[in-house]
């Protein structure tokens, strides 16, 4: 038995919208903590978020980040 596959570069049927792609943030290691949200950093902002970090992941452009990612609050009561 024999396969083919053929590939057209050129075809397409739609525009993916970037808005597909986004990214999610989970409680592994200091992802977080001392991550993300460190109040004590020097670039904290009134809310605990080091201003470094969000200037990093805007120069990314993910039109969106999930939190909590993956299945951390399954256990919640």
């Amino acid at each position: 038995m024999r396969a083919s596959c053929s590939i057209h570069s050129g075809y397409s049927i739609a525009r993916i919208d970037d808005r597909l792609y986004s990214a999610f943030i989970e409680h592994m290691g200091r992802a977080i903590y001392e991550g993300i949200y460190e109040p004590g950093h020097p670039t904290a902002n009134a809310h605990g978020f080091r201003t470094d970090v969000l200037d990093l992941v805007r120069a990314l452009n993910i039109p969106a980040i999930r939190y909590p990612g993956g299945n951390f609050v399954s256990a919640y009561k």
